[in-house]
């Protein structure tokens, strides 16, 4: 059962509001990754104030609660994913989300989230960044915070960055077209290889699209790469591209293949024989008959 199907069941106005604090928890971790704190602090307020409008009905749950419940279950995935291949202490996580609190979040809740993050447990132990049913907005700016450093690469532990900016931005698309009730056959979630290869072409020419192989045979430079082409479409229509937003794609395509150039040129260094007096092997003495 998709997101559609669940949402269908519930009242209109509970769906309503879902969506929409899943689209706004996703697009906050995106503002973070993308270092746009003015996105960031308008969409804590938004979460906020939200139920606020005009005609809403009273909601009796704590405002932040379902948003940085959406962004806590990042977090949680990207942990999954990162601690299949090696351990993730606690103390990693809250400092990376340190960095990202102390540079990009609202100054109003920045001295409780640093505060807060210094209290929550070293090793392994588990963590609820979350601050229960009554965290606000402050819990909302922590969770968001570690949600963006883990994928935004935990410091180099996560690869396919652009794919994972993609996958967080087609969640927000989905639960806006659940929150506006458009019928799935008019939701635009997701982009095909297809019209992303396109637009690979009409930014460069047609044979450049077949630089990219089959998907069992890309490597994560050219997912990457199909992931800034779809992020892109999934926002502005191929025939609407201005030319200054097809310098900013190239910019981008440009910036995936020279790190991956760069890696693939990396060679181990050579391992070097210590500079000594080179000791003889002690000869054993030979055995009398």
């Amino acid at each position: 059962m998709n997101m559609n199907d669940v949402m269908g069941q519930l009242p209109r106005p509970i769906a309503e509001r879902m969506g929409r604090m899943s689209g706004m928890a996703m697009r906050a971790i995106i503002a973070l990754i993308d270092e746009e704190p003015d996105t960031f602090a308008a969409l804590v307020e938004r979460v906020g104030s939200w139920d606020d409008d005009p005609g809403r009905a009273a909601y009796p749950m704590p405002r932040y609660e379902f948003a940085t419940k959406e962004a806590a279950r990042i977090v949680n995935d990207a942990f999954t994913a990162i601690e299949e291949r090696r351990p993730l202490p606690n103390e990693v996580v809250t400092e990376g989300a340190r960095g990202i609190v102390e540079r990009l979040t609202p100054e109003e809740y920045r001295a409780e989230a640093l505060a807060k993050l210094s209290e929550f447990p070293s090793g392994r132990e588990p963590m609820d960044l979350s601050g229960g049913e009554d965290g606000g907005a402050v819990s909302f700016v922590i969770t968001t915070a570690a949600a963006a450093w883990l994928c935004g690469g935990a410091g180099g532990r996560m690869a396919t960055l652009e794919n994972i900016r993609l996958m967080l931005l087609q969640q927000a698309r989905q639960a806006e077209s659940v929150a506006t009730g458009a019928p799935e056959r008019e939701q635009v979630n997701k982009i095909s290889d297809a019209d992303a290869l396109a637009l690979l072409g009409d930014l460069y020419d047609e044979d450049y699209a077949l630089l990219i192989p089959s998907p069992r045979e890309r490597g994560p430079w050219e997912w990457d790469m199909l992931a800034v082409l779809k992020t892109h479409l999934l926002e502005t229509p191929a025939d609407a591209t201005t030319p200054e937003q097809c310098q900013e794609l190239k910019a981008k395509l440009l910036t995936i293949l020279q790190a991956a150039a760069a890696t693939q040129t990396k060679r181990p260094k050579p391992t070097v024989r210590p500079v000594g007096k080179r000791v003889q092997p002690k000869r054993r003495p030979k055995r009398k008959r």
